[in-house]
């Protein structure tokens, strides 16, 4: 009697473990660090935005509108990851982006420092990066 043996030995199947043990222990590192990236990406925007509404505001008025709700800007309540605050006068406002509270961003919390961007009433804009530095290149 013929016995045809068909299928993969122990030590093929153990080779292939192997194979895709290494390739996730390099995969999954990289690929949170992206998901973190694009979650970051939102920042620049929303803080861009909120810069263009104040330079609007000081050509127009000629100092800082320290109260967010005199700006013509729609402000993002509804961000799932991120808050945003205001604080101020009328010749200088900080306008900050941190972690919501219960909620991570790679290895960002709430109590982590947040991305800053200041205006002066002669128009000046100043970026903090916080502890978004890695992900804030061209900010």
């Amino acid at each position: 009697m013929v016995r045809s043996n068909k299928g993969f030995t122990l030590i093929e199947l153990m080779v292939v473990i192997v194979i895709m043990g290494v390739l996730a222990v390099l995969a999954i590192p990289k690929l949170t660090d992206v998901i973190t990236k694009a979650k970051i990406g939102e920042v620049p925007i929303v803080l861009g935005s909120w810069e263009h509404a104040q330079m609007a505001y000081i050509a127009e008025k000629g100092g800082c509108a320290s109260n967010i709700d005199d700006l013509a800007y729609d402000k993002p309540d509804s961000s799932k990851w991120f808050s945003y605050a205001q604080t101020g006068d009328s010749s200088a406002v900080t306008y900050t982006a941190t972690v919501k509270s219960g909620r991570k961003v790679g290895n960002f919390t709430s109590s982590s420092d947040g991305a800053t961007s200041t205006i002066t009433d002669a128009s000046v804009v100043t970026h903090g990066k916080g502890a978004f530095t890695k992900y804030l290149a061209n900010f």
